[in-house]
């Protein structure tokens, strides 16, 4: 155990950090943020190699939170940490109490940089919502996806194919195997986060987040590449 103190001209206040306490740091919300654990009296990172849900399930538990809520968050998703990255490789079945109880790469064995920093997302599970905006009818329009606390955002049309409008049309209700890709801002520029890129969807997907991407908020685009779909095709 760590014991820091801070003195001001009125009292002294004492805080005690436990070796494996976890935080989430320089997120949107107090629910979502990088993952940093305590370890030998420092904060460290966790490098994002096989991070995935059940370990951020593993971590929102942890913290606190009821049910079975956690979705991982990889490639610095909350930007990069500084100081040491602590653990690799972790892989918890999601039932664990404590990261530490999962398995791991040991403490300072990884082969990452700050890049790689993993992150969750604690709170309920809007994120991944998809509508459509701006079209010339209710079927068609710009690509939104909701992420943090249910802010919306649009998708790069690097890569978007008919695939990819095929998972979005069957996520928002749509029978058969209806769905045309449309790029380069057909419905216009969104404003605000450009959530996904190169996202990859082989078009049996039930939900586009379950496609493969480069993660939130990774991208190299601006809002004339907003991506767009057609249900009614």
């Amino acid at each position: 155990m760590s014991t820091t103190e801070s003195t001001t001209s009125h009292y002294t206040t004492t805080t005690h950090q436990i070796e494996g306490e976890i935080r989430l740091v320089d997120g949107y919300s107090s629910d979502e943020g990088r993952v940093e654990i305590f370890h030998e009296g420092q904060w460290g990172t966790v490098c994002d190699d096989s991070w995935d849900d059940s370990d951020a399930r593993v971590v929102c538990r942890q913290l606190g939170y009821s049910g079975n809520v956690g979705v991982a968050r990889s490639r610095a998703t909350y930007g990069q940490g500084s100081g040491p990255i602590y653990l690799d490789d972790v892989g918890c079945s999601g039932k664990e109490s404590r990261l530490t109880d999962c398995s791991n790469g040991g403490w300072g064995n990884q082969n990452c940089d700050h890049s790689e920093d993993a992150g969750v997302y604690c709170g309920d599970k809007i994120e991944g919502k998809i509508r459509l905006v701006d079209g010339y009818s209710s079927d068609e329009g710009r690509v939104e996806i909701s992420f943090h606390e249910g802010q919306w955002g649009t998708v790069c049309d690097d890569g978007w194919d008919d695939s990819d409008a095929r998972v979005v049309c069957r996520q928002l209700g749509y029978s058969g195997n209806v769905g045309v890709a449309r790029s380069r801002a057909t419905y216009g520029q969104g404003s605000g986060p450009i959530y996904l890129d190169d996202v990859g969807c082989s078009g049996n997907e039930s939900r586009l987040t379950d496609c493969s991407n480069g993660g939130w908020n990774n991208h190299y685009c601006g809002h004339a590449e907003d991506a767009g779909v057609d249900c009614s095709i």
